[in-house]
């Protein structure tokens, strides 16, 4: 998730106006960075959502 954050705001910032990430106050690139980095955290301490578990029977 994190890899792909970095490779959308790339692109984004290569095309569009050159946007620097700032942490006080937190725009909007460093908010989806913190959530991206969030999410890639948070996914180790649910490890049965990501995958289907399996039927018995």
């Amino acid at each position: 998730m994190t890899l792909v954050w970095f490779v959308v705001w790339l692109i984004f910032n290569f095309v569009g106006d050159r946007e620097a990430l700032t942490f006080d106050p937190v725009n909007v690139w460093t908010g989806t960075l913190i959530l991206a980095i969030a999410l890639d955290l948070g996914r180790q301490h649910a490890p049965g959502v990501a995958k289907p578990r399996e039927r018995a029977g």
